[in-house]
């Protein structure tokens, strides 16, 4: 019965998902005799990472077999749309992404664990998963399986104190997490009788008419959990407390998975709360964004003033930026769901950018760790160093940057709720933030300590990355349009 729903429930839209899971199969096969190979040789290592990309983007072109489809599957467990599917592209390109600019990385610093690739993998399955969720239990699932990967990929340095000891902690309050997520749900289920988004959804369309008032307070705590639940895992304030940690103790390729990879999907499954399954009811919400955004801005800007650590310093600036994306669900307003998605994609091209030039950077044979460590990178290497301070530039929201525009797109947004104060917040956190990347710059260009810094040799895959991804920072306010109809029209999905 099982196989007989699966196939003729679609099957061809969940291929994708299906691939990925014969791949991490495949390699957990592969893996038992792995063991017995000298895992030391670099041939091995290079092939196994080219195989995996090349496998994601098989997978990336078994997506385009799915557009302009809007439809559940699986007893409504799951559902496919255009949004969906543009988010769970965007991971698997984020995915792809992130193996090639570790490559050279994990080849240098000789980290030659066979079960990383495995667990990065059934991350991303998770993580898809999670996107195409419309049912309170498969996101459940979805959200352990990436959790559970998270929490052993934390720890995969073994040796490193550090890294236990965040593990640790990321599993304690991840734990917390998806309990929140967990009997919030019971709740939903306990008011509505179902755990099926769409079947919510018409419940809630005639909330106006439901007369127990104490029915209504049950949905909106099940909902008030559930939203706690996802904020931590965004690393949104106040529910951050594990994200620096995390950031400090990981290897440093697992860590710029971490940032770059999952957060789109879980502000995926947000959009799909607040404009879709809880419109109705989404104005009760406002709040709670608006004290979680100020919260993220404020207390990510004014800790990372006091880092002297870069991965730290990058732990709360992405905090810091989780709370400008929550702007645009303060707003309630359809037309922010392309501002919030052009404000990720820009924030991921930087991350990108900025965690591939981390990955070359090595003192005494070690990656650096401090920000005097770049101290004098600009007489090391011009075209690195203005690279970096480029996407800094951009991350604090200077003109005529990417960077500035969506954070302008989503201030216009708040303008139109009326969220005045909001955006003076917002903008005094813009200039905050702007003196911790003026410190990196001034230690790049003018801090003069003697240490031998030196960067690896970047690939050339790895070259055309930056320069592409930089070239879109720089240009983008030329034409902006090109990407924002394209983002439009995800949203008119929504209206459908």
């Amino acid at each position: 019965m099982i196989l007989q729903s699966i196939f003729y429930n679609n099957f061809e839209l969940l291929i994708p998902e299906f691939f990925i899971t014969l791949i991490i199969l495949s390699f957990l096969l592969f893996g038992t005799f792995y063991k017995n190979i000298d895992n030391k040789k670099i041939l091995i290592i290079k092939t196994i990472n080219n195989l995996i990309i090349f496998l994601l983007l098989f997978t990336l072109l078994l997506m385009f077999n799915t557009q302009n489809i809007s439809m559940t599957l699986m007893n409504g467990a799951l559902f496919i749309d255009n949004l969906t599917q543009f988010i769970k592209s965007i991971l698997i390109i984020c995915t792809i992404l992130c193996y090639i600019i570790q490559t050279n990385y994990i080849i240098k610093q000789k980290m030659f664990s066979f079960e990383i690739n495995i667990l990065i993998l059934i991350s991303l399955l998770g993580l898809m998963l999670l996107v195409s969720s419309f049912n309170f239990i498969t996101l459940y699932l979805a959200v352990e399986l990436q959790s559970l990967s998270f929490y052993i990929l934390t720890a995969s340095k073994r040796k490193s104190p550090l890294a236990v000891e965040a593990a640790l902690k990321y599993f304690i309050l991840g734990s917390i997490a998806s309990s929140f997520i967990l009997f919030g749900s019971s709740l939903i289920y306990g008011v509505f009788g179902s755990l099926n988004f769409g079947n919510i959804f018409l419940i809630l369309s005639n909330v106006y008419y439901i007369e127990n008032i104490d029915l209504i307070i049950g949905a909106l705590n099940g909902f008030l959990f559930i939203f706690i639940g996802l904020f931590f895992k965004i690393g949104a304030a106040p529910f951050h407390f594990w994200l620096p940690d995390v950031y400090e103790g990981a290897p440093n390729n697992i860590t710029a998975f971490f940032a770059i990879v999952p957060k789109i999907a879980f502000i995926g499954i947000l959009i799909r709360f607040v404009f879709d399954i809880l419109i109705d009811i989404s104005s009760f919400f406002e709040i709670i964004f608006y004290i979680s955004a100020i919260s993220s801005m404020f207390i990510g800007s004014l800790a990372a003033l006091q880092q002297k650590k870069i991965k730290r310093l990058l732990a709360y600036s992405s905090i810091s930026h989780v709370g400008f994306i929550l702007i645009g669900f303060t707003s309630n307003l359809l037309e922010s769901i392309p501002y919030i998605l052009l404000y990720i994609v820009i924030y991921i091209i930087m991350s990108i950018n900025l965690w591939t030039s981390y990955l070359s950077l090595i003192i005494n044979k070690k990656p650096i760790k401090y920000l005097t460590d770049l101290s004098n990178l600009y007489n090391f290497n011009k075209i690195l160093a203005f690279i970096i301070v480029l996407n800094v530039f951009s991350m604090s929201g200077i003109p005529p940057l990417a960077g500035f525009f969506s954070k302008l797109f989503l201030f216009i947004t708040a303008i139109k709720a009326q969220y005045f104060g909001l955006i003076f917040f917002s903008i005094l956190v813009s200039i905050l933030s702007s003196f911790y990347y003026l410190r990196m710059i001034k230690i790049i260009f003018f801090e003069k300590i003697s240490k031998k810094l030196f960067v690896n040799q970047i690939t050339k895959l790895n070259s055309i990355i930056l320069v592409i991804n930089t070239q879109f920072l720089l240009f983008f306010f030329l034409y902006p349009n090109l990407i924002l109809i394209n983002l439009n029209k995800l949203y008119l999905y929504l209206l459908i």
